[in-house]
């Protein structure tokens, strides 16, 4: 016995540091390690700065305040948009790390983690370890994926019980073509994820399935998977509650959530949002390109790669992009669309990407010469872009944006790049040494890959991202945070209305303001809601509004008013505290 087990500590002593990093648990651990830093580093910073977010902020604080958690409760405000199970993971955040930055995040940085190790795992079940592996490394590390993980929003949850789904609906029934009780769980997750957004998940699903169908050519496969069960888990799951708010609003729910949430932002027909105009059905080509940088730059060598082998796939590779086109397509036909929308495609993107690139490991391939010239181009191209930003011309298109005059990109985009010009150019120099730099790793990997040492490439590119992710958001992203919160305006403001007096919120209004200024308040979108002609006398001591609504105000009127507050210039999200001279009521 005392041999067997001084065999087995000299076997744990000789193990090697390449034999250490190959086990499983380890290799799980260290992609959880490396997704939970780049989603949570410096995540409680100042500055909660997203419409969700300050909504997710203002319900969890009122659920926690009254101990009411059945519905939405925002004075004022649209509380029939959404359902509350994701609301719920908000305020239970919130009461144990009080309603803060933090608090708000944390179901995203969550949901963001189980998304890449379920990426991970069904990368793992189709392909092999490595491409699971690379899979979970190239997810958590996209910009886009990266960015939204860390803000308070639902679709990052329902991404996570999306993924989660197409994982159970894979592993239940596609894997192998024959149900098993995971099936049972798909349903399960898939009728939660209705209680996070409604239905939206389930119609992605089963045009997912149709189309799985139609390419196998047999429609067995729809009565093998069991519908009947599924229909009466999802009502199970989903009636209670959605009874309940349709009968509390009496009917309003119903229409504001399915009709006007879900039908009309999908289809158009008498759509309120983005000024009622349907985006291009091309709008999220370059939406995606740019979200998923950097590992969006293999996907044209991927698709030539591929382009004779695409009729002979495995059937996994015809679920992933399957997968991939529904969701891509179905928000694409949207009359409305947003980037986060394109969520629940990261996993199917991220794995067929993990796969591209463990073909290239597995062959030991190797950059020929010409990869110099690739290196050359993209030298001169970021010089010229650096010299452009000198010369103001990204921030005169940023500008452009902002007044509306190009009508493709997004006002927050114009914002974007107006902030990110003067970032670069009031540090120039530094923006300069920091190019410097990426071109000289360009030109090491580049040796690197030339030599055929794609396992080496690989990690230092990792390490790389996580030192970028790091410095980007403990040093250069808080410092853009006095452009994108009001929380610095509200903090002042807050210092000249005292708690027992009311706020009034006058034509345009943000939730963040709301959550920050911590006031009773009213909310008007008419000049007769604060002020009364007859009376010459305004209605509220204190209002917020945007400077350009201040400016539009009579002349008669801005003259009894006084400016004590406002934010800075350039802010995403402009805000000025006025107080009236004389109130209507006070003597």
């Amino acid at each position: 016995m005392f041999d067997v087990r001084r065999s087995i500590f000299k076997k744990k002593e000789t193990m090697s540091y390449k034999d250490f990093f190959k086990q499983s648990k380890i290799q799980w651990l260290m992609l959880g390690l490396f997704a939970a830093v780049i989603f949570s580093i410096n995540i409680w910073a100042d500055g909660i700065y997203s419409a969700q977010e300050g909504r997710a902020a203002l319900v969890a604080r009122q659920m926690i305040k009254t101990g009411n958690w059945m519905h939405l409760n925002i004075k004022d405000a649209h509380n029939t948009e959404k359902p509350v199970m994701c609301y719920w993971f908000y305020a239970l955040s919130g009461s144990i790390f009080g309603v803060n930055e933090f608090s708000v995040r944390l179901p995203s940085i969550l949901a963001a983690l189980a998304t890449v190790l379920l990426t991970c795992a069904l990368g793992m079940r189709m392909y092999g370890r490595r491409t699971g592996l690379l899979a979970g490394y190239i997810m958590a590390s996209m910009m886009g994926f990266v960015n939204l993980s860390r803000l308070a929003r639902i679709d990052i949850v329902l991404c996570a019980f999306y993924t989660a789904s197409m994982y159970l609906l894979y592993t239940g029934y596609f894997e192998k073509m024959k149900a098993n009780r995971r099936l049972y769980l798909f349903y399960l997750v898939l009728a939660l994820s209705v209680m996070i957004k409604g239905p939206v998940s389930v119609a992605l699903v089963a045009i997912t399935v149709i189309v799985l169908v139609i390419k196998e050519r047999n429609w067995k496969i729809i009565r093998e998977l069991k519908p009947i069960s599924g229909l009466l888990i999802g009502l199970a799951i989903n009636a209670p509650w959605y009874t309940y708010e349709i009968i509390r609003t009496q009917g309003e729910f119903a229409n504001d959530f399915f009709l006007n949430q879900n039908i009309s932002r999908f289809t158009g027909v008498n759509m309120s949002y983005s000024g009622g105009k349907r985006r291009s059905f091309f709008h999220y080509i370059p939406k995606l390109l740019v979200f998923a940088l950097p590992w969006s730059l293999l996907l044209p060598f991927a698709l030539f790669n591929f382009r004779k082998k695409f009729f002979k796939l495995k059937p996994a590779t015809y679920y992933l992009l399957i997968w991939f086109l529904v969701v891509f397509v179905f928000f694409s036909l949207a009359a409305v669309k947003r980037g986060d929308y394109l969520l629940p495609l990261f996993a199917p993107m991220t794995i067929l990407l993990g796969r591209y690139l463990e073909c290239f490991v597995e062959n030991g391939a190797k950059l020929s010469k010409k990869w110099r010239i690739g290196w050359i181009v993209l030298v001169i191209v970021g010089a010229a872009a650096l010299i452009i930003i000198r010369f103001g011309l990204l921030g005169h298109v940023g500008e452009l944006v902002v007044k509306d005059e190009i009508k493709w990109i997004s006002y927050r985009d114009g914002m974007g790049m107006v902030q990110a010009s003067n970032l670069i150019n009031d540090m120039y120099i530094w923006c300069c040494i920091a190019a410097a730099i990426v071109f000289a790793y360009l030109y090491f990997l580049g040796k690197i890959l030339e030599k055929g040492e794609m396992k080496k490439a690989l990690n230092t590119i990792l390490v790389v991202f996580l030192a970028y992710f790091c410095i980007f958001y403990i040093w250069i992203d808080p410092s853009q945070n006095k452009y994108k919160t009001v929380k610095y305006f509200c903090e002042r403001s807050r210092q000249q209305v005292k708690p027992d007096e009311k706020v009034c919120y006058y034509a345009e209004w943000i939730t963040e303001a709301v959550f920050f200024m911590d006031r009773d308040y009213d909310r008007h979108g008419s000049l007769a809601g604060i002020y009364d002609k007859e009376s010459g006398k305004i209605k509220y001591k204190y209002i917020i509004t945007e400077p350009d609504e201040y400016n539009k105000l009579p002349a008669e009127l801005k003259n009894k008013l006084e400016k004590l507050e406002e934010t800075i210039p350039d802010h995403q999200y402009p805000h000025v505290l006025l107080r009236a001279k004389k109130v209507l009521g006070s003597r």
